[in-house]
């Protein structure tokens, strides 16, 4: 493999890297927002049940509390597709220039 061809490659790299972290600033930005409203909302629905009877409190925070504990684990489940696309980056652009 010549300079320009070792070249081209790195800037590939680059490039590819470069998106992949811009994702990733993305996604922790989305999870930042999630996070942060999540917890404004669960603070507002706590409030809102506990000035109810307390008859009606907790069974109605259950649902709430279930479908933002699923959404965390497909959150972690992108974080981590993001993180295996990284890997694969890296060792394919060693493996391509450890053949040069």
């Amino acid at each position: 493999m010549d300079n320009n061809e070792r070249w081209q490659l790195e800037e590939a790299y680059d490039d590819q890297m470069r998106m992949v972290n811009q994702a990733q600033e993305m996604f922790d930005d989305y999870r930042s927002q999630f996070r942060r409203k999540t917890s404004d909302l669960a603070d507002y629905v706590n409030h809102f049940y506990r000035d109810l009877a307390g008859e009606y409190g907790g069974a109605n925070n259950q649902p709430f509390e279930q479908s933002v504990d699923e959404f965390n684990w497909l959150l972690k489940q992108k974080q981590q597709a993001l993180e295996d696309m990284r890997d694969e980056l890296q060792r394919d652009f060693h493996r391509k220039m450890d053949e040069s």
